[in-house]
This record gives C-alpha cells, sequence and structure tokens, in this order.
C-alpha cells in the first residue's frame, strides 16, 4: 500500500486550499512553513478484510449477544476495492504541564474512501485506558493488532459511513516521552481532544470528505471521562454552535472523582489498584505539581509508581498491592490533611450541564474499579440540574460490563438512522 504525507498550518489553511483549488495538476504546490498537521495513510481494507475483522471482534466476546449476528451490513459497499481506510494524524500541541513546551498529538482517523455526492458523519471516540505504550491506538495500527475497541469503530464507520476519530492520548503514540499523560485532568484532555477533533476535520476537508452536521461522541471508562468533558465544552464553551453534538454514548465513566476516592478508601480489595497511582502521577506531573506522593501513596509505591508506569514494563500490575490498606496512607485512607487531594479531584470531575444533544451512560452494576454507585449518582445531579440522559443499568464488572456497552451503542447507532 503506498502511503503519503501532507501537512497543512492550521491558520492557512484556507489560504492555501482556495489558492490551489483551480491550479493545473502538473503545478507541483507550495508546501505552508513550520506545518501543524502531518498524516499518511495507515491501512486499507477491502470488504474481505472487514469480515476478517468482524470474525476477530466477536472472538473478543465469545457467549455474548453478538455471536450469532452479522456486524457487517452486507448492502453497503463503496466506489473501488478499497472500503476502509485508516489514516495516522499527528499535531502539534501544548505540553500539559510546560506552558511554552510543544508535544506531537497523534490518533488514528477511520472513513470509508470519500465519494463525491456522500457526506459523512463525524465521530469522536477516545479510547478506554491503556498504560503502555504498545496499546496507544497509531502503535496497535501500525502493527495490525486492533483492540475491540478499534475494531467495533471500523465496522461502524463501514456500516453508517462514518469518519471516526480515535486519539492517542498525551503520553503515548507520537508523545511517547514527551510528556505525561494527564489521565483524569479536565483541562489538558479536554483541550487536547479538542485540538485533536479540529486536525482530523481539517485532514477530512483536506481529502474531500463532505460533512454531515452532528457529531458523535463516545467513550468507555478512560475515553467516558473524556468524552463528557468533550461534550460538555462543545455544548458550553466557545464552540458552542461550531460543532454541534448529536449523541452523547459513554460506559463506565468516572464522573465523581472525589466519590470515587471515597468508595476506595471503603473498599477492602482493588480490581486495579495501578489506576488511582496513574491518575496521581498524571496530576504531579502536568497541572498540580505540588501534589506529594508520599502523601496518599506509602513506600514503596510512592517513590516507583511512576518506574512501573512509565509505559514500557510489562510488568506494572504485578507491583501494586490490591489491599488499600497497604497501597495508600493512614491520611489518605482517613481523608486527613487531603485538602489538596479533595481540591484537585473535585475540580477534575465531570460537572453537570444542560445537555441539547441525546445523552446515554451504561454502567456494569458490579462495576468496583468506576464504581457503578457514582456514576448513578452523577445521572442524577445532571438531571437535577436541568440535563437529560438515559442511565442504564447492565450487568457486569468494569471489565465484562465493556460487551454491554458495545451492545447498547450498536443498536443505537443501528435504530439512528445515520
Amino acid at each position: 500500500m503506498e502511503k503519503y504525507r501532507k501537512s497543512a498550518v492550521l491558520l492557512l489553511l484556507a489560504v492555501f486550499t482556495a489558492g490551489c483549488s483551480d491550479r493545473d495538476d502538473s503545478e507541483t504546490p507550495e508546501i505552508p512553513v513550520a506545518p501543524r498537521i502531518k498524516y499518511e495513510v495507515l491501512k486499507e481494507y477491502s470488504f474481505d478484510d472487514l469480515k476478517g475483522l468482524e470474525s476477530d471482534f466477536k472472538k473478543e466476546y465469545t457467549g455474548g449477544a453478538f455471536d450469532l449476528l452479522s456486524l457487517i451490513d452486507r448492502s453497503v459497499r463503496y466506489d473501488g476495492d478499497v472500503q476502509m481506510r485508516v489514516y495516522k494524524l499527528s499535531v502539534a500541541s501544548e505540553h500539559p504541564g510546560r506552558p511554552g513546551t510543544e508535544i506531537s498529538l497523534s490518533g488514528l482517523l477511520i472513513a470509508p474512501p470519500p465519494e463525491e455526492g456522500r457526506a459523512f458523519r463525524q465521530a469522536v471516540a477516545p479510547p478506554y485506558t491503556y498504560v503502555l505504550q504498545r496499546e496507544a491506538p497509531t502503535v496497535r495500527m501500525a502493527r495490525s493488532d486492533p483492540d475491540p475497541h478499534i475494531l467495533f469503530w471500523l465496522i461502524e464507520a463501514f456500516n453508517h459511513g462514518l469518519a471516526v476519530m480515535i486519539p492517542d492520548y498525551p503520553g503515548f503514540g507520537d508523545s511517547f516521552g514527551q510528556c505525561y499523560i494527564p489521565y483524569v485532568e479536565k483541562e489538558s484532555m479536554t483541550r487536547t481532544s479538542l485540538e485533536y477533533l479540529k486536525a482530523a476535520r481539517t485532514v477530512l476537508g483536506m481529502e474531500k470528505y463532505a460533512e454531515k452536521s452532528g457529531l458523535i461522541i463516545s467513550g468507555y471508562s478512560l475515553g467516558a471521562y473524556v468524552s463528557l468533558q468533550l461534550a460538555r465544552e462543545l455544548e458550553t464553551g466557545d464552540s458552542y454552535g461550531e460543532m454541534p453534538v448529536d449523541l452523547l454514548f459513554t460506559g463506565g465513566s468516572p464522573c465523581n472523582l472525589l466519590r470515587e476516592a471515597d468508595l476506595i478508601r471503603a473498599s477492602a480489595r482493588l480490581p486495579q489498584p495501578y489506576l488511582f497511582p496513574l491518575a496521581l502521577l498524571g496530576y504531579r506531573e502536568n497541572g498540580y505539581q505540588q501534589l506529594v506522593m508520599s502523601d496518599c501513596l506509602k513506600e514503596p509505591y510512592a517513590s516507583q509508581a511512576a518506574a512501573y508506569l512509565d509505559g514500557q514494563h510489562e510488568d506494572y500490575s504485578r507491583f501494586f498491592t490490591d489491599r488499600p490498606a497497604d497501597l495508600f496512607t493512614a491520611g489518605f485512607l482517613e481523608n486527613r490533611n487531603q485538602e489538596e487531594l479533595n481540591k484537585i479531584l473535585e475540580e477534575n470531575s465531570v460537572k453537570p450541564w444542560k445537555n441539547h444533544c441525546r445523552f446515554i451512560m451504561t454502567h456494569g452494576e458490579g462495576d468496583e474499579t468506576v464504581y457503578y454507585e457514582q456514576a448513578e449518582q452523577y445521572a442524577s445531579e445532571h438531571k437535577k440540574h436541568g440535563g437529560s440522559l438515559s442511565f442504564r443499568k447492565t450487568p457486569g464488572t468494569h471489565t465484562s460490563a465493556g460487551l454491554w456497552f458495545f451492545w447498547n451503542l450498536y443498536v443505537e447507532l443501528e435504530k439512528s438512522g445515520l
């Protein structure tokens, strides 16, 4: 497959494309100085390739609702042999903790080939939590190893004619080693997600994809957190009206981080004990450098968590004890002298808003990683503040409830008449 690269300066894009629109094909376009966006075709798929991806997705959820279902719409076809295209793109962005320093945000853009007369609805689908660099979406796709999240959106992009944007989180993909992931840090995650969305929309315009208005935003776990914060920003911030949101669909959503901490304090065991240390490191390395790890974590975790959660240690999960009494300080467990941390958690929690989009949340009733109670509580608060949403309790833990998230999302996309 032939790969190619193009780049653009966001502020000059309109002038540049207008200036080239009537040029003779034999002319060589002038490349703008200091390009901000770079992209290339990473993968292309035929219809037979897509049938293989459908099989791969079903293998992840054997014995579930998808077993007897044909996920790929056999009636859909696009011009030519290539039925799906995956771009990798990157855009320069400010470091989440060092003003004046830049990082390279990267991610995937998945879409059928453009066709004259066909408009494509855009979807933003932030991935769920990953800890290793090899799990970043662009890294996975480069080695032809898509996870269920990517597989799902490859199939749905084909079925419904979607242009799907799946970012690498800051600190992964092209920005690996340039910064640390601002794990559940609202400002950084929202800003970089919005920058990536705008960069991907620029690429779609350059590749002649006509736009169907109304964004879909959807994610599970950390992807849900980012989806919620991004949708809220789009519906209440400066971008209101520029990019209207049609559907916000989240699952396993961390919403009230302060309540999440209280539930951790009350737990006897933690299914994924590295997650809260990951959040602490994200705060300390980025927007809250005053945070002291030893105020919350016992040794050796306070001093060694960063070494194990560096994106390269395959054995990171074995380092952390699952017993809160052994992982956390007495001060954290008893919520003594935790004013700084509690303020940070409150600041970065999802705040209710009066949404305009259709909003659906699913959550596993047995979820003790991203606790069911705090999500249900958020849904109630959201409604009290004038918002509207459908909260759907599903079976399962944080991991197994992922199946029901995908199933509910699949059904919603099918019935929405995209």
